[in-house]
């Protein structure tokens, strides 16, 4: 025994297994992996596939001879000690011939090691954690350190997650072939061979390599570990195209892989290949059984199948499934022995398969993304233009693929700034092609799901396809099925299957209530799919139909909210596909805060096309009273501007002039007064030369508040007053209550209480007719305001706490948050410190972002109340 053997003696060996568990030790101590003892071995000129050296350190029997020489070398043994190997091998090839096989145990068949009761390998663990084989007396052999490197892993082979619970990681795992296989269940031709020219059927280790990084995946990643450890474990890997579901499936794969002593079968399904058809099954397991060493595979895929589950039953198979077109084609591909696992990747939901786990991939979060980019490109280009690799992470949506792209680009140009591939990712028409690189490609990656409904031979596929394509047309954040049956002109019940059918292909995705969102990425392909197939003109027409059903929608949500309101438009043609169903003003609220953003985005889509310009208008004039009430000013402002835009196009004098007003509320609402009031005195002039009375109203009435809030009250009176006749003379009963709550105000500013709270009162009678909850609300709080500048504390709280309870009631947030604000200061006005504390609290969390002056206001009251620091 020399130094160059490591410390390892052949002698000692007095079995096959011990032999081997010697020559692992050997392999284990030269540090060397598989396939540089391969490469090694190809020098000498002697063959030893990586796989098959593997699969001869990971069995009990004796090797062949030639195999042995070669990984010896290869491990730079001298030649004596090469020769005294060889010996200890010859003595113990020629007992193998003398000896009778070992009788049977209860356990297993006769002449084979018993099985694991958990099915794994039988290992022990030593005090550190590492996983040591059994010898012969039951005692663990000595621990070695092998190369960290992911490698080859033999049947057999250990890792903290095969036979032990640990801590999962993303990172690659060391792992050693520690485990006695099982051997085939039926005898081989080999077994009937010499000694010297013995072939073992190698146990199969076919997986892919496992992915170089894997970041951001660790909760998946202990979820599928956890998962693989059930008896007969199913685990389906789910998500979209380029999330990363294979490579989580490999990474865990080969980490787990040493625990199954009848080896790892692979196959790509091409459940998502391009030009290729689906992997049939029967192929699949006619491959399996050859690679298991079955003598023969039956023609019928019922018995082929049938014969998978009972070679692999009681050996402990991994099989891993990658790119699963359906149910169907995995079904006789199921190992079903409790010592089995199976892994199935899928871009699509497969809700008819049984599993023991589905693991749903996301895309990655932005820290993670950036921490895959920076391992992709390394940390000192992303140190040295932080903005640019945000950019690049941001416009790669989370995409695995996307980043490994973009990673790989930057990568072949070590020299050139990230801030070039930042701008061309900015850019919508470039970023796909960006995304492409050698064989990897972002579109061809979306493609293959698309192609399945495009090609399909079933007519609601190929309705589904027509559907992805449209819906990416819109500037819409979210979209319905009834959104998408206008959009298509199909009946919604065709739309919600195709939606349905898009969203188990991972094509778009479920937001919960009924409603669905494209990827960014998969919105700019399914875009260009409806330029390269759709017609301009059916594009036009679609976003045309979207359009008029959209406004017909926004009235109807809002004549429930506001019944007498006509909006100053005409009556919009009835749409042609039904609307959501909305019972009740609560439910007209909730959709205006669920698309009032749809509504702008798309507003501003055709004007910019310069299509469809009277229902953007209209939709402007319908929307602002929402938008106002809700605090959504800067909203407000644009759909204003809009109105103004396509009104002018088409000569529309009123509708410009209304869509100022609009713009001018808005600027009323940011204190921005000087450039509110000559807006509003434009528009009145407009509507006094067009004639248009109920117009000229509304002008007078927010006029006459921004002349109030600038201080000239007399200006405001009469402004306010002028207001008032009009909508009495046109009988616009229910526009009283505003001008009269108006009047209130500048009444009070007056410090004329007693005809400001009459003004109240008969602006309150007139919303008590409840045509406009919201409105009532205000007024309330307004009423609340006033009492509190009069002294009367508690009935300001009483009028405050009646405003809460619609707003509540309503969801309604800036209405919410002004009562609170009353509330807090009229029990601050009682001295009631820490109750008028925790309203202004919540007032503030509710109005920020939707009311800037009131915010300014509680924190000031907030800051002047704070107990000072002792």
């Amino acid at each position: 025994m020399t130094a160059a053997d490591f410390g390892v003696d052949p002698t000692t060996a007095t079995s096959p297994e011990q032999y081997v568990t010697l020559l692992r030790r050997v392999r284990d101590q030269s540090g060397l992996a598989y396939r540089e003892i391969a490469r090694r071995a190809q020098r000498d000129g002697a063959v030893l596939p990586a796989s098959t050296l593997a699969t001869m350190l990971g069995r009990a029997t004796l090797p062949r001879r030639d195999l042995v020489s070669a990984l010896l070398r290869a491990c730079d043994l001298p030649e004596d000690r090469v020769t005294a190997w060889l010996a200890a091998w010859g003595r113990l090839a020629a007992a193998r011939t003398t000896t009778t096989p070992p009788t049977a145990t209860p356990a297993g068949p006769p002449g084979r090691p018993a099985p694991s009761p958990t099915g794994r390998s039988t290992r022990l663990t030593t005090a550190g954690g590492s996983v040591a084989p059994l010898t012969e007396d039951d005692r663990p052999a000595p621990q070695t350190e092998g190369s960290a490197a992911l490698r080859l892993v033999p049947g057999g082979a250990t890792t903290p997650y095969a036979g032990q619970r640990g801590r999962p990681t993303d990172g690659p795992v060391d792992r050693r072939d520690r485990a006695t296989p099982h051997r085939s269940p039926w005898p081989i031709a080999a077994e009937t061979q010499s000694a010297d020219d013995a072939i073992e059927a190698p146990a199969p280790y076919q997986l892919p390599p496992a992915p170089p990084l894997m970041i951001g995946r660790s909760a998946e990643v202990g979820r599928l570990f956890a998962a693989a450890e059930a008896d007969a474990a199913v685990c389906l890997v789910e998500g979209a195209g380029g999330v990363g579901k294979s490579a989580l499936a490999l990474h865990v794969a080969h980490q787990i892989a040493g625990g199954y002593d009848g080896g790892c079968l692979y196959t790509d399904l091409r459940g998502a290949a391009a030009g290729i058809a689906a992997a049939e099954p029967a192929d699949v397991v006619g491959r399996f059984l050859r690679a298991l060493g079955a003598p023969s595979a039956p023609a019928s895929l019922d018995e082929a199948s049938a014969l998978l589950r009972t070679w692999t039953a009681e050996r402990g198979v991994l099989v891993v499934l990658d790119n699963a077109a359906s149910a169907a084609q995995v079904r006789p591909l199921l190992a079903s022995g409790p010592r089995c696992t199976t892994i199935i990747t899928s871009r699509w939901m497969l809700p008819d398969l049984d599993t023991t786990s589905r693991i749903r991939l996301e895309p990655l979060p932005d820290d993670a993304a950036l921490a895959l980019l920076t391992g992709l490109t390394g940390a000192q280009r992303v140190r040295a233009e932080p903005a640019a690799a945000a950019t690049v992470v941001r416009r790669c949506g989370g995409l695995p693929l996307a980043l490994r792209i973009v990673g790989a680009r930057a990568a072949a140009r070590p020299d050139a700034p990230l801030t070039g591939l930042a701008e061309r990712m900015d850019d919508e028409g470039l970023r796909l092609d960006v995304l492409e690189v050698g064989d990897l490609s972002v579109r061809a990656s979306l493609h293959l799901g698309y192609q399945a409904f495009e090609d399909a031979l079933q007519p609601e596929r190929r309705l589904a396809a027509r559907l992805f394509r449209l819906a990416a047309l819109p500037d819409w954040t979210h979209f319905t099925s009834y959104g998408c049956a206008a959009l298509a002109d199909l009946p919604v019940t065709d739309a919600e299957r195709a939606l349905d059918a898009l969203v188990d292909a991972y094509l778009i995705e479920s937001a919960g209530g009924g409603r669905y969102r494209f990827h960014d990425i998969v919105r700019l392909y399914a875009r260009e799919r409806a330029h390269a197939v759709d017609a301009p003109t059916h594009r036009e027409e679609a976003l045309g139909r979207l359009t008029a059903w959209l406004l017909a929608a926004t009235v109807h949500a809002a004549r429930l909210l506001y019944s007498q309101d006509t909006f100053g438009i005409g009556k919009p043609v009835a749409a042609a596909r039904p609307g959501p169903p909305l019972g009740d003003t609560a439910d007209a609220w909730a959709w205006f805060e669920r698309e009032h953003t749809n509504l702008l985005l798309i507003a501003h889509q055709q004007t910019a096309a310069g299509r469809t310009l009277t229902e953007v208008s209209d939709l402007a004039l319908v929307a602002a009273k929402f938008l106002d009430y809700a605090g959504h000013i800067a909203e407000q402002q644009q759909f204003g501007q809009l109105a103004v835009t396509a009104a002018s196009r088409h000569g529309y004098r009123s509708g410009e002039a209304s869509g100022l007003n609009i713009v001018a509320v808005s600027m009323l609402r940011q204190g921005r007064l000087d450039e509110a009031i000559p807006l509003l005195q434009r528009c009145l002039g407009v509507q006094r030369e067009l004639g248009d009375r109920s117009g000229e109203a509304a002008i007078l009435n927010n006029l006459g508040n921004a002349l109030r809030d600038r201080g000239d009250l007399t200006g405001a009176l009469e402004h306010l007053e002028a207001a008032l006749v009009i909508r009495r003379e046109l009988g616009q009963w229910h526009k009283e209550g505003s001008v009269l709550d108006n009047l209130a105000l500048v009444y009070r500013a007056l410090d004329d209480f007693p005809r400001a709270v009459a003004c109240h009162e008969a602006g309150l009678a007139v919303a008590d007719g409840g045509t406009d909850p919201l409105r009532e609300a205000q007024a309330l709080v307004n009423f609340a305001e006033t009492l509190l500048a009069a002294g009367d504390h508690r009935a300001a709280i009483l009028r405050a706490g009646e405003s809460l309870e619609i707003c509540r009631r309503y969801e309604h947030q800036r209405g919410t948050g002004l009562a609170l604000q009353m509330l807090g200061n009229a029990h601050a006005g009682l001295g009631h410190g820490e109750v008028a504390r925790r309203h202004w609290r919540e007032a503030l969390a509710r109005l920020d972002g939707l009311d800037p002056q009131a915010c300014v206001r509680l924190r000031a009251a907030l800051a002047a109340t704070a107990t000072p620091p002792r």
